[in-house]
């Protein structure tokens, strides 16, 4: 493999992966804000109660508990739509890797940025580490991605099999904790992009959309 192989490819499969995959991650943390913060039942009960009082209807707190759970569970059944699309992203992305082109894989760019680095001489090491760093942490999102896939798909299934169902609550902590790490990575990737695309590398977005 040459060291001076592209690593930067922006293919329409990849592209196309790209902005499916952020698409669904926006919508599974839309219907997490949903659920956590605007119909959480803490503050959501007193505030259906009080809503209704000022336009004289009468609900007590075990109605508006019922109705918050009900909405809960519909945005719920969102989450779970979404997540199966992410599932299937997933594996478009698995499929990818395996029987795709080496122009597509992310391995193979991963070990060219690695042999670019390896082989560098010392006035570019450091621009050939940073583009390590950045691809070891696609590896690491690539990672999470996987963990926080399977995971849901087990919370899929817990309440049918009994095994799982055991095991509930320590797969949902995983499921939860990875699901920061995910917002994390994402809130630094888009603050590095625009560094990137005002600095060094003028017209990254576009050629992200575009191919070009």
């Amino acid at each position: 493999m040459s060291p001076a192989a592209p690593t930067h490819d922006y293919r329409a499969p990849l592209r196309l992966w790209h902005w499916l995959n952020a698409l669904l991650i926006t919508g599974q943390l839309v219907t997490i804000l949903f659920q956590k913060v605007i119909v959480n039942a803490r503050s959501a009960v007193p505030e259906f109660v009080a809503g209704l009082q000022r336009k004289h209807v009468a609900l007590s707190a075990q109605q508006a508990g019922e109705f918050a759970h009900l909405i809960g569970e519909r945005i719920w059944q969102w989450h779970i739509g979404i997540g199966l699309g992410l599932a299937a992203a997933w594996l478009l992305r698995v499929l990818l890797e395996l029987r795709g082109p080496s122009e597509v894989r992310f391995s193979a760019r991963l070990l060219a940025v690695a042999q670019r680095y390896r082989l560098a001489p010392p006035a570019h090491r450091a621009e050939a580490g940073q583009e390590l760093l950045v691809k070891g942490s696609y590896a690491l999102l690539y990672l999470m991605l996987s963990i926080i896939v399977i995971t849901g798909l087990l919370l899929t299934w817990a309440d049918d099999v009994a095994t799982l169902h055991r095991l509930e609550h320590p797969i949902k902590e995983v499921h939860g904790a990875v699901m920061y790490g995910i917002i994390g990575f994402t809130l630094v990737h888009v603050a590095g992009v625009v560094r990137a695309e005002i600095t060094t590398r003028h017209g990254l977005i576009s050629r992200m959309v575009s191919g070009r």
